[in-house]
């Protein structure tokens, strides 16, 4: 936690959690690194008033940084400390990389205390705990689920170290050996074969692509591959693409709430035939 001498006014985002928590806040930052506040479940396509921070993730332009003049710079853990040196002259750092669903509440109010908004946060964090309580108590039978990511020659799976999936895990059985944060760290890596010796009812992919072509989606990437075909959610019909940008990098309550709302109807169609309001 940094201390300030005045509340934040002007916010620099350089990871995707940033941006959530501010719109969660409803505060648009001066400046983001990436684009996940022009998504449509943020600030949408025709958003133009938040500055834009060139360079690479790990590199972010300390130029445009400084243009952006801030009061306060949000980074993420294991990224971004090395910029504290240079950001001195320029703003705070403030680090974040909550774990599971209590990091990323708490991580708001910690937002919001720098912001001289901390009712607010506490509130939207209240407000977030009641929603998730209503979609874990209308479940009576647990299906299995998995979230992976990746391409056909290299998946990952999810681990309720991301809060997204720690707050979705609640809700289905996920398979043991990723819904303990003390087991993997956040990223852990997987193959196809492991996930059919789970063989989940569900699954949900995120297919990652940083180029300027949007990637084929790893499902049908995977379409010819005899392990993939053997998946009963493949048999099924029940894999489901999702959006990397919310479902991987978002981490906070917006992105969560939007997971939580495409992955539960899709899960339980009978128990939530569309997403609570």
């Amino acid at each position: 936690m940094v201390t300030l001498e005045a509340p934040a006014v002007r916010v620099v985002c350089l990871t995707g959690l940033c941006v959530d928590t501010m719109f969660v806040l409803g505060i648009k930052p001066v400046a983001a690194y990436d684009l996940l506040h022009l998504d449509e479940a943020y600030w949408g396509p025709d958003e133009n008033e938040i500055g834009a921070i060139s360079g690479s993730f790990f590199e972010p332009s300390l130029e445009d940084i400084a243009k952006a003049e801030p009061d306060l710079v949000i980074g993420l853990g294991g990224v971004h400390e090395g910029l504290r040196p240079s950001l001195a002259s320029i703003a705070p750092l403030f680090i974040v990389d909550p774990i599971g669903v209590e990091g990323m509440l708490a991580h708001v109010i910690e937002v919001g205390i720098l912001l001289g908004m901390e009712e607010e946060a506490t509130a939207a964090a209240a407000a977030f705990e009641v929603r998730l309580e209503e979609y874990v108590s209308g479940v009576a039978t647990k299906r299995s689920v998995m979230v992976v990511y990746g391409s056909d020659v290299n998946i990952g799976a999810e681990t309720v170290c991301t809060p997204a999936i720690d707050a979705l895990a609640r809700a289905v059985a996920y398979y043991e050996e990723f819904a303990d944060c003390g087991v993997h760290g956040a990223f852990p890596s997987f193959s196809v074969e492991q996930l059919l010796s789970i063989d989940p009812d569900v699954i949900f992919v995120q297919t990652y692509g940083f180029g300027p072509t949007p990637p084929q989606p790893v499902s049908e990437q995977l379409a010819d591959n005899a392990i993939w075909s053997a998946l009963k959610a493949v048999q099924n019909g029940e894999v489901y693409e999702v959006d990397f940008f919310i479902w991987g990098t978002s981490r906070g309550i917006r992105g969560t709430n939007v997971v939580l709302d495409e992955a539960m109807p899709r899960v339980y169609p009978e128990v939530f035939p569309a997403p609570l309001p």
